[in-house]
């Protein structure tokens, strides 16, 4: 059995532009490209008389293998198709025609521009043919509506085990700020502490020098700033803001 590519279109009356352009769209290029992968292509005017979502075209949007939706004009009841099957999250692509701008909802999806020229048809069957391989490898779909969906389904049907994976959770986030308070007094304490064993070893070298350790460790980051003056200033900036704690701390 063939697997079945239901296709949201404008489709306009007999005569039309819009009737025209969805024809020479599933003929040229969506049918041909579906052959391909074994899919047998459905449009809502092949199914039922009346413009409106029927029952049974909601059912195809639903339960079709694979959707493939026009935007082209905007159409209103194009986007209320493509949300139906956005909340499945089932495998859907997006074509336009030209280079017309998506509204905001989904313009973070891909959308293949097409043209019903032959180079433009050819252009938009590779990119079709291209997103029909990766569907066919198993690419999980994600799309605005059902990304929220999966999020609010969680929220609202843990069980019991999420629940308390979650509690975990938010209790390690609420903890953060003090652990990185607790990281920051620890880093200080180590490096004051360092520092003063590095003064008196400096001491020690200089024992009946005339030259000061003060002076010494001027000397020194006098020396690394030569070296390296962004390393040599982020130390000098270090120890300024230490010096600079310690003097509070010590009133």
């Amino acid at each position: 059995m063939d697997k079945v590519c239901f296709m949201i279109t404008p489709i306009g009356k007999d005569g039309t532009e819009v009737r025209k352009n969805s024809d020479e769209v599933m003929e040229y290029i969506i049918s041909p490209v579906c052959k391909d992968f074994g899919y047998s292509v459905v449009r809502a005017d092949k199914m039922a008389n009346s413009g409106l979502i029927t029952k049974a075209i909601i059912e195809q949007i639903i339960s079709a293998d694979l959707v493939i939706a026009d935007l082209t004009g905007n159409n209103p009841n194009v986007f209320y198709e493509l949300a139906i099957r956005h909340s499945y999250r089932k495998p859907a692509i997006q074509i336009i025609k030209g280079d017309i701008e998506i509204p905001f909802d989904v313009s973070n999806m891909r959308t293949i521009s097409y043209d019903t020229t032959l180079s433009g048809a050819n252009l938009a069957k590779i990119e079709i043919e291209a997103m029909l391989k990766a569907i066919e490898n198993g690419e999980i779909v994600h799309n605005p509506v059902s990304e929220v969906s999966t999020l609010l389904n969680l929220s609202e049907n843990s069980t019991e085990e999420n629940a308390e994976i979650l509690s975990t959770l938010l209790l390690e986030v609420q903890q953060i700020p003090d652990n990185l308070k607790a990281l920051e007094n620890n880093i200080e304490t180590r490096f004051s502490q360092m520092l003063s064993a590095f003064i008196e070893t400096i001491k020690n070298e200089q024992a009946g020098s005339s030259i000061k350790p003060e002076d010494r460790l001027l000397e020194m980051f006098i020396n690394k700033l030569i070296e390296n003056p962004q390393k040599g200033m982020q130390s000098f900036d270090a120890l300024m803001k230490l010096q600079e704690k310690i003097d509070k701390s010590s009133k």
